[in-house]
């Protein structure tokens, strides 16, 4: 029994991980948080920055930080279940180097919401506004890393819709990068938190042959 529970938890903070991003996403935006981007012509970063953030963007904040420490559980779980060994302790790695820089590009943008309305410079906020987005876009490999580690382990389990997903993640993440960073390639990253959800979901049942050494173990 505690095997079972072990996969739900860690399925439930998978899925969890996604739903409180997005939710910190939108509770963040409640408060006034700045969108810009890259491509933002100064008229747009100025007013962005121009009126101070209220409480909901660091409830959206501190939801964010909470979503990249569910993932890293997540990831390593998964990485094990699939299989491990080389490939998993790879997977396991770029999922380190996922939640790091993750957290970064999150306190980048906590440091632009703290001095929104502060009188901050117009250069500096574009600065640190292209600084952030940089390193947001760099975990979009990090995760194309993961995947195309998870990848292989994933088919060879027999868990081919989680590999073969994993591959076509992969690939849509590469292209819309190169595309485009702020409309396709945000696109690609909604497939990622797809990804996470749904694999979460996959990996939390127990496939047909695991029953067997399941009830042996409770016998």
């Amino acid at each position: 029994m505690p095997h079972i529970t072990r996969n739900t938890l860690f399925a439930a903070l998978g899925v969890g991980s996604v739903v409180i991003e997005l939710a910190g996403v939108g509770i963040g935006a409640l408060g006034n948080r700045a969108f810009v981007t890259i491509t933002s012509p100064p008229a747009d970063v100025r007013a962005a920055f121009a009126k101070q953030v209220g409480t909901a963007a660091w409830a959206g904040a501190y939801l964010e930080v909470l979503s990249v420490g569910m993932f890293l559980a997540f990831a390593i779980w998964a990485s094990v279940r699939l299989g491990g060994g080389l490939l998993g302790s790879i997977a396991a790695g770029a999922a380190v180097a996922y939640t790091a820089v993750t957290t970064t590009a999150l306190a980048i943008g906590d440091t632009l919401s703290y001095r929104s309305g502060h009188g901050i410079d117009l250069q500096l906020a574009t600065t640190l506004t292209v600084l952030n987005e940089a390193v947001f876009v760099a975990t979009w490999f990090l995760a194309a890393f993961f995947l195309l580690a998870v990848a292989p382990m994933a088919i060879s389990a027999g868990r081919r819709v989680i590999g073969w997903s994993a591959v076509a993640v992969t690939v849509a993440i590469l292209v819309t990068s190169a595309v485009s960073l702020d409309d396709l390639g945000q696109m690609s990253n909604m497939l990622w938190l797809l990804w996470i959800a749904g694999t979460s979901v996959a990996l939390a049942r127990i496939p047909a042959e695991e029953h067997a050494t399941v009830e042996v173990a409770l016998a």
